[in-house]
């Protein structure tokens, strides 16, 4: 369980990460940024193709997928990696091959579920989101002069994912169901037991606790405190990584969409 965890965590990462590119202007944002970031993606997608193989449920076409992206990505970061410019497409077309892969994977890691898939790749995008906003912040106190207006942008684009995902989780425990030990119950009733304590935890570490930080955010982004709301935002990247940890246990245990 802890490997298909890490397996779906990492590669989501990988393949979703680089689309938050276009964010940023190319003009403003050198190719150092984009190294760091091209970088952290291929030792984190890495990961995720190593401890792949491992897993014998995944068919040897869907692992030879899964290498094929991890190449692409290599060799799209080897091409940018001494240029001064960024061409988004190319990264963004590497990422489609990652997607694809991705819910091929989790389709044989988990029962096939249309609504699961989509719910992981919000889930991987509030991730991803969490970190780039991170690692955005952490760039203005090393570059000086970048225009405020590219932290409150990925600010803005970070709050309404986690916006889009708190809407969803509420409606769903509020209306959804689960089977049970072979019976079916409410998602409300599910929290309340020992088995489902941990689901509450991800629920409020990977939605609600981001949620309210990020208005401190962008209020303080938009008073050009970028120290402090740089502070802000690596605790709600900590708190989202340990939320989705738990959304990807019940994902994979239980088939739950949250």
């Amino acid at each position: 369980m802890l490997t298909n965890t890490l397996v779906t965590t990492s590669l989501g990462f990988g393949c979703l990460y680089p689309l938050f590119f276009w964010v940023n202007n190319k003009e403003v944002v050198k190719t150092g940024f984009y190294r760091f970031n091209l970088g952290f993606c291929g030792v984190i997608g890495g990961l995720g193709v190593v401890s792949l193989w491992r897993i014998d449920v995944v068919t040897f076409a869907t692992k030879g997928l899964v290498t094929v992206w991890f190449i692409a990505l290599l060799a799209v970061s080897a091409y940018f990696w001494n240029r001064d410019r960024i061409k988004w497409v190319s990264v963004a077309l590497t990422s489609i091959i990652g997607i694809i892969a991705l819910l091929k994977v989790q389709n044989q890691l988990t029962s096939y579920n249309w609504m699961l898939q989509i719910i992981s790749i919000l889930s991987g995008l509030v991730l991803c989101a969490s970190i780039f906003s991170g690692v955005l912040g952490h760039w203005y106190l090393n570059v000086e002069n970048l225009p405020i207006n590219l932290l409150i942008k990925t600010t803005r684009i970070f709050w309404g994912l986690v916006t889009l995902r708190l809407a969803w989780n509420l409606s769903s425990i509020m209306i959804g169901t689960v089977t049970y030990l072979d019976v079916e119950i409410s998602l409300f009733r599910f929290i309340s037991m020992i088995d489902g304590l941990l689901l509450s935890v991800g629920l409020f570490f990977g939605t609600i606790f981001p949620f309210i930080l990020l208005y401190f955010v962008h209020e303080t982004v938009k008073l050009k405190s970028t120290q402090s709301a740089t502070g802000i935002l690596y605790v709600v990247s900590i708190s989202v990584l340990m939320g989705d940890f738990a959304y990807r246990y019940y994902s994979i245990q239980y088939g739950l969409a949250l």
